[in-house]
């Protein structure tokens, strides 16, 4: 039986880590940071050979490790009131289609229009560090609006 050479693993989780993509690569971890995100400072080539490690290794980026890094994920929190208005359907459909091409997703909560789901909606997604968040009314608990002037999010 030939030898097969054993994938690289890091911690504990058997996850491939950025750290074994920079190891097959031969570049260095930021290196391989910079190019996943598209930095123009990163030479094709080594983009190329990044991009065949990812491949090689099935690598999936940690964006939990990102936002925690960066303080902020890649998220945008959207909180609409009800998924059987028509308008809301549109407004999502809109929001993906002009977040997607920038590198974001979209967290979606129904509130049900109600003010506590809105909040404890509101809580749960700041505690994630949204890179944008996107209500719709203009009504707000006490609470939701002491949430939303705490929050650094745009």
């Amino acid at each position: 039986m030939a030898d097969v050479p054993e994938r690289p693993r890091s911690r504990s989780s058997s996850r491939v880590t950025l750290d074994d993509v920079a190891r097959v690569s031969g570049v260095s971890p930021i290196t391989v940071s910079r190019a996943l995100r598209g930095a123009r400072n990163v030479a094709p080539e080594l983009k190329a050979r990044v991009q065949a490690a990812v491949d090689e290794l099935g690598y999936v980026p940690n964006v939990a490790a990102r936002a925690l890094a960066s303080a902020r994920s890649s998220h945008v929190a959207v909180l609409i009131p009800s998924l059987t208005n028509q308008l809301f359907v549109e407004l999502l459909e809109a929001v993906q289609d002009t977040l997607a091409p920038h590198g974001f997703q979209s967290l979606i909560g129904v509130t049900h229009y109600d003010p506590a789901q809105e909040e404890a909606l509101l809580r749960s997604y700041l505690s994630q560090r949204p890179a944008g968040l996107l209500l719709t009314g203009f009504d707000r608990s006490a609470g939701a609006t002491r949430l939303l002037e705490a929050s650094d999010a745009p």
